[in-house]
């Protein structure tokens, strides 16, 4: 049964998943024309603040089991090949979403434990 949620969470990122965050800034404004960027950015960074209500509707990330906390993801579509990974995990004590990473899927997964913890 999936646990009911009714507090607000805060959601907050951790420095690096900010600094993975501005590497695929950095590739969109490389790869897309500057509005379409844009769009994908903007995008991009509403999604993990819609954690702030539901934080358990991400799928459990399977690449990251059995580290210190439970980590999830939701999947951001970027093209019809590609999508990127936020990576998170739900510190239930504080009501807080902590965003650990923003994971292309074209990474070799076998990174994804360094890259999140």
């Amino acid at each position: 049964m999936e646990k009911r949620e009714t507090s607000e969470y805060q959601v907050e990122f951790t420095l690096t998943s900010k600094s993975h965050f501005y590497e695929v800034l950095e590739y969109l404004y490389e790869h897309y024309s500057l509005e379409r960027a844009e769009q994908l950015v903007d995008e991009l960074e509403r999604m993990p603040q819609s954690l702030n209500y539901h934080p358990h509707r991400g799928a459990k990330e399977m690449w990251l089991a059995g580290l210190k906390h439970e980590y999830r993801f939701l999947l951001f579509n970027r093209t019809k090949r590609t999508d990127i990974k936020i990576i998170y995990y739900i510190q239930e004590n504080e009501t807080k979403v902590y965003v650990t990473d923003f994971f292309p899927t074209e990474t070799d997964v076998e990174t994804m434990a360094a890259r999140s913890s």
